[in-house]
């Protein structure tokens, strides 16, 4: 199972997907990668763990991954 943690000013956002061969996982595994590909638009700052450490993601969407993370950029003036 992975997961997408969404850092946001409510706290966070989990979002988990299954790689099962199922409607349903397909689905989730869609949106995943529609939430990733939205992030990446809005300029936030997307991470992906690999070998337990987590390391900035440009990458395509990878349905195997254990974890990513996003992070809104800060607005500052």
């Amino acid at each position: 199972m992975g997961r997408i943690i969404v850092a946001n000013r409510r706290g966070h956002q989990v979002v988990e997907w299954s790689t099962t061969d199922t409607d349903e996982a397909r689905d989730t595994i869609v949106e995943a990668e529609r939430i990733l590909r939205e992030a990446r638009a809005a300029g936030c700052a997307i991470s992906k763990k690999v070998d337990g450490v987590h390391v900035l993601d440009r990458g395509t969407f990878d349905p195997a991954a254990e974890e990513y993370q996003i992070v809104a950029p800060i607005a500052g003036g």
